[in-house]
């Protein structure tokens, strides 16, 4: 009997530097002023912290176990954006764009799990979260409709790099909460920080998995517990004798072919977990045919962790939760 198809939706909008990814030419309709950084993407404005407001975010889980959040743009309630590491630029969908007196900012060539494609650029005036207000903040746009019967919800963009490179975020997808910090003024209360890498826009961490050494990117916009890019698949010959079905892994450009099963073991953040669900690409295409990374993780196993992101200081918390620690003594004691 032939297997059912599994779908995992990750929303992975790198802005890469490299080949793959590059700004989109500029076109006749394009402002010849606009100043944009290495990765072609036009230059943030101020970010501002009130002192008197609470860091604390107006948060939702939906059932596909991503959290959202809800902006103010240009004055406007923007409505429900998923909160995504794994988004190397905050997304507007498309539907959204007339309502929030956005301006035309240009073009970018974004790349994503399907691959790479052009995308037009807006840029809000103002956009506020919680007691930060961002100030000509660049938004891609993206049609998110084909989600809302997927996730329940009504998905009007994605909160992604441009605000994460400019404060603190303290985040727990289970509680759920979010909270954004000024980086000049923050102290992490519990445990340590560790050196985050943050390649391509998006935050990566080492690990392992089954033995072998890796790099992971840590990615709240996926689904599931863990991707293994293509070629890390094939070095490690990671589908012989395991027991897998068929897959179709999603996001941003599209959908490629993979296979899903699981891994023996996975650590991260000092944790060790065992028989973990796993998906596998078998195509070499997107972001998941990078192979200076090995794998993807997503909200399965970071819902077990309160991730504490500091790019502007390059460095991550990832604090256990004290379930998960009981869980990994318990994975001990039985050995």
């Amino acid at each position: 009997m032939k297997n059912a198809l599994a779908f995992q939706f990750a929303f992975a909008l790198v802005m890469s530097c490299g080949l793959a990814t590059s700004p989109a030419p500029a076109t006749a309709d394009e402002p010849a002023h606009i100043e944009k950084d290495a990765d072609g993407v036009p230059i943030q404005g101020a970010v501002t912290f009130d002192a008197n407001a609470s860091a604390s975010l107006e948060v939702k889980r939906i059932k596909s176990g991503h959290i959202l959040v809800r902006p103010m743009i240009n004055g406007h309630d923007a409505g429900w954006f998923i909160f995504d590491t794994g988004a190397g630029i905050c997304c507007i969908s498309t539907p959204q764009i007339n309502g929030l007196e956005l301006e035309s900012n240009g073009s970018i060539q974004a790349n994503g799990v399907g691959g790479a494609k052009p995308a037009d650029l807006y840029k809000a005036r103002t956009m506020k979260l919680g007691a930060v207000t961002f100030q000509d903040h660049p938004l891609m746009s993206i049609d998110l409709a084909f989600l809302e019967p997927l996730v329940g919800e009504k998905i009007s963009g994605v909160i992604g790099y441009g605000v994460l490179s400019k404060c603190i975020a303290e985040i727990d997808l289970v509680g759920p909460s979010i909270a954004l910090h000024d980086p000049a003024t923050y102290s992490l209360a519990q445990g340590q920080w560790t050196p985050l890498d943050i390649k391509d826009r998006i935050p990566t961490v080492p690990g392992s998995f089954e033995g072998h050494e890796g790099l992971f990117r840590l990615d709240l916009g996926a689904t599931g517990s863990v991707t293994f890019h293509q070629p890390a698949v094939a070095k490690y010959d990671m589908l012989k004798n395991r027991e897998v079905k068929d897959c179709k892994l999603g996001g941003f450009g599209g959908f490629v072919s993979g296979k899903r099963g699981k891994v023996a073991s996975l650590e991260l953040g000092g944790v060790k977990f065992e028989d973990v669900n796993a998906d596998f690409a078998l195509e070499a295409k997107g972001t998941f045919a990078e192979s200076t990374r090995d794998a993807n993780i997503g909200t399965d196993i970071l819902g077990r962790f309160i991730i504490i992101t500091d790019y502007p200081h390059q460095r991550i918390g990832l604090i256990p939760k004290q379930e998960t620690k009981n869980a990994s003594a318990e994975q001990a004691s039985t050995k």
